[in-house]
């Protein structure tokens, strides 16, 4: 096979390529751009409580240390109360956080007393009379392209609004 491709060729050819490469470097140095967002729990609202389950309300506290916003789509939760797995799951969500600014979001999470743990239960009464500690971990699917998941996890301490507790009950 005879090789018939002059150097300019070879160059028009590479360069043609050098946009492809550019963008996806690029790309690929974008999901690294997107600092952690800052979580906590902010409150635990009892909705709706019944004998075979309740709903609960979950407001969480967000921190945005980028210069631009995030849109999010989707979140990945999982939140434990005093070690206990409390509520974990994924759900839609259409909120935006403020470049290097505050907001804040509210997953609503069911639980079925019958399948929930006893300790789970004592804890759930016992944390409107004192803190307890909890860990949030999980991630924001963003609506940006080519940004991947952005993880987030943090610890804390939190007391349940004892006045949704009591408005529920008989």
């Amino acid at each position: 096979m005879q090789r018939t491709t002059t150097q300019g060729t070879t160059i028009v050819r590479t360069a043609g390529y050098l946009p492809l490469l550019c963008l996806l470097a690029a790309c690929a140095g974008l999901e690294e751009v997107v600092a952690p967002p800052g979580v906590s729990l902010r409150n635990v609202e009892v909705t709706q409580l019944a004998l075979t389950g309740q709903t609960f309300l979950l407001g969480f506290d967000v921190t945005n240390p980028n210069p631009f916003p995030l849109p999010v789509d989707v979140v990945r939760y999982d939140v434990r109360l005093d070690g206990l797995r409390f509520a974990s799951g994924s759900t839609t969500a259409a909120f935006s956080v403020p470049a290097r600014s505050d907001g804040e979001f509210a997953i609503e999470v069911e639980l079925d007393l019958l399948k929930t743990t006893p300790a789970l239960l004592y804890l759930i009464k016992d944390g409107t009379e004192r803190d307890i500690p909890y860990e949030l971990s999980g991630e924001f699917g963003i609506d940006l392209p080519y940004v991947k998941p952005v993880a987030f996890g943090t610890r804390g301490e939190i007391r349940l609004a004892a006045a949704s507790f009591r408005a529920q009950l008989p």
